[in-house]
């Protein structure tokens, strides 16, 4: 197994199978990514509009990205996308420079519970970018992802209630380290 930072051409390599990856897991993400079209969408309520396009908005959108892949025998088995040194708002300022903003993290469904998440965060905080703020966002119902933040020292910085849908927060974390 291993960890790859994707280049150009490797995101050319591996782009149908992100692709794929995000489609088995649209409906894990609330609201689904199909709904969405950017990373950055700050209006996250649920709307009746999934399709397609949705879907390859944000792909699009995303693929700008740093994509750091889990990779084992030739197959996608995971993959975080992630900014460097981002200004959000309010949220995160000028004074969180440098940062690490996580944007999109997917494990394919056969490889959860096997402990990639741990090891792309692990790989992006403690070994590429230990003296770094790390920021992130998920919905507040999304307790296997908050847990994993907790346990790399994430606090919540910032919570929207409502924001996915009725008592579903948006909720903003970081490490400021």
């Amino acid at each position: 197994m291993e960890l790859i930072i994707l280049n150009e051409e490797q995101k050319n390599i591996y782009k149908d199978d992100i692709l794929e990856l995000m489609r088995i897991s649209d409906n894990d993400f609330v609201p689904p990514i199909s709904q969405r079209f950017s990373p950055f969408q700050t209006d996250l309520k649920p709307s009746s509009e999934a399709n397609e396009n949705g879907l390859l908005r944000y792909f699009t959108g995303m693929l700008k990205e740093k994509v750091l892949c889990v990779i084992e025998d030739g197959k996608l088995l995971g993959f975080v996308t992630y900014v460097e040194d981002i200004k959000y708002s309010t949220v995160i300022t000028e004074k969180d420079r440098p940062n690490i903003y996580i944007c999109t993290l997917i494990v394919s469904p056969a490889a959860r519970g096997k402990g990639l998440t741990y090891r792309m965060y692990d790989h992006l905080f403690n070994e590429r970018f230990p003296d770094r703020c790390l920021f992130t966002r998920t919905w507040s119902t999304n307790m296997a992802h908050i847990s994993i933040l907790e346990k790399y020292g994430f606090e919540e910085i910032y919570r929207i209630p409502n924001d996915r849908g009725e008592g579903i927060d948006t909720v903003y974390w970081g490490n400021r380290r």
